[in-house]
């Protein structure tokens, strides 16, 4: 199971996606951070930190896309 998310980043404006999993060890392929879904994970240009659980992440989110 996992999840990708679509983000856009609100300070530098990079879209990237992020790679999240759960039930198993699992490293996102784009910035090679071993993460579940709730982790906090970070813009690849300037940094900025996402963390899943807050109010301000869905600003930032193009999409999700689940799988199993």
């Amino acid at each position: 199971m996992g999840v990708v998310y679509q983000m856009s980043c609100e300070r530098c404006g990079t879209k990237f996606e992020h790679q999240a999993g759960t039930g198993i060890i699992f490293v996102c392929v784009g910035c090679g951070e071993s993460n579940d879904e709730q982790s906090p994970f970070y813009c690849p240009v300037c940094s900025k930190r996402f963390d899943p659980r807050s109010e301000q992440f869905e600003t930032s989110l193009s999409s999700v896309i689940h799988w199993d």
